[in-house]
């Protein structure tokens, strides 16, 4: 049976900032172990940011990006973008700042971030287990003894960072949920987030590749539960990009909405009247032009189509008949192109885990109420971000944070 003082399971983002947190609070006569269920780790890493690694956001102390439990304030509150910045350039990382306070690293590669994670926890003497499959964690004599089918390893603090079930081929497939229930823990319904929401078909395969600017919000009974401003790209049964990303959540959120729908506003820099001015101008002139042939100067081709049907009926609709009435029914449209919600696309699709244990069941340095000793971290918590580096940042400002007081139990026996 192998041991160590503190055994870390789980080699994503916020296990190896946790192991690293403990390793250097703990100092050299600590002995810590990362077990990693896959052949390496830090594999969703690789994934993140489209393989450039959007490490954190100059934003991301702000609370407004995060979701669920409101608790995490105070972590994040205690790590700062700035901290981490910090933290990164001490393990040589050089990073560089994009648009949105996105922050990369310099070489734009994913890889960067993950060699340098790795060779910092070799240099603090962190042991790495790969191929490490953890089924139980159970208290033993004073400890822990955490169970694999390739073996034992028993350690004195655990630190679980198994993440959440979203990217299901980067080895996340909710196996850590489980793992807490057994430890006592509840876990909040988990429903993916950042991810693709599926609509009517019919509606947008006309539209597939299109991506257009759009200010889109989520309604639901009638309500505006969120809004957001971005480019929206048309798929073969969902509606994608970033500003609809961020309003995903609220899928999962509202469960079983009714009515509810996307709405876009195709046109958000320019108010009803003024766009109903824009298009009547443009028609002077147009002679048997057809709608949708009007519009080619405001969008692109294949949403004029759609967007003429959905206002008027058809995109055959001559240019001459563009009454007041007409030009209301399609300056309302192009402000409102609603688009059913019929869920999101699966886990496989999904960027990040909403909803799992609240912080309430946990103390300020994420030490489990219910079994001492059990640190948690991560995407195993009931907290998630926007896009733009701010569920890495809870990566690692909950894994330093995990890490670093297992690490400072350990001293206090």
């Amino acid at each position: 049976m192998q041991k160590a003082d503190l055994a870390v399971v789980g080699g994503g983002a916020s296990g190896m900032a946790a192991a690293l947190a403990a390793a250097r609070a703990g100092g050299r006569g600590t002995s810590v172990a990362v077990l990693e269920k896959n052949d390496r780790v830090g594999k969703k890493l690789l994934l993140t940011g489209n393989g450039r690694c959007n490490l954190t956001n100059r934003c991301a102390g702000e609370s407004s990006h995060y979701h669920g439990d409101a608790a995490a304030h105070r972590i994040l509150k205690d790590f700062s973008p700035e901290q981490a910045l910090l933290l990164f350039q001490k393990l040589g990382l050089l990073c560089r700042e994009l648009d949105g306070g996105r922050i990369y690293p310099y070489s734009l590669q994913a890889a960067s971030v993950l060699n340098v994670l790795r060779r910092n926890l070799d240099r603090c003497g962190v042991e790495t287990v790969c191929g490490f499959d953890v089924k139980s964690v159970r208290k033993s004599g004073g400890g822990f003894l955490v169970s694999s089918p390739q073996g034992e390893f028993f350690a004195r603090r655990v630190i679980l960072a198994a993440g959440g079930a979203a990217c299901p081929r980067s080895g996340s497939d909710g196996g850590g949920a489980v793992l807490v229930k057994t430890l006592g823990h509840t876990v909040g319904p988990l429903f993916p987030s950042l991810v693709q929401i599926k609509t009517d078909p019919a509606r947008v395969r006309p539209l597939k590749g299109v991506r257009c600017p759009a200010a889109v919000s989520f309604r639901a009974e009638g309500k505006i539960l969120r809004a957001s401003v971005g480019e929206v790209q048309f798929t073969e049964d969902a509606l994608s990009g970033i500003c609809i990303f961020e309003l995903s959540r609220c899928v999962g959120e509202v469960r079983n909405p009714k009515n509810a729908e996307i709405l876009l506003d195709l046109f958000p820099e320019h108010s009803p009247e003024k766009l109903k001015e824009l298009l009547r101008t443009a028609s002077v002139g147009a002679g048997d032009w057809t709608v949708s042939q009007l519009l080619e100067g405001f969008l692109p081709k294949a949403l004029t189509i759609e967007l003429s049907k959905y206002a008027l009926g058809g995109a055959s609709t001559p240019t001459g008949r563009l009454s007041d009435e007409t030009l209301d029914r399609l300056v309302s449209a192009a402000k409102g192109y609603a688009f059913p919600v019929r869920g999101t696309l699966s886990w496989d699709h999904a960027q990040v885990t909403a909803g799992g244990v609240p912080l309430s069941e946990l103390t300020e340095r994420l030490e489990s109420k219910k079994c001492g000793g059990l640190y948690l971290c991560g995407e195993l918590l009931d907290v998630d971000g926007d896009c733009g580096g701010y569920n890495l940042h809870w990566a690692w400002a909950s894994g330093v944070t995990a890490g670093r007081a297992a690490a400072e139990s350990l001293k206090g026996g």
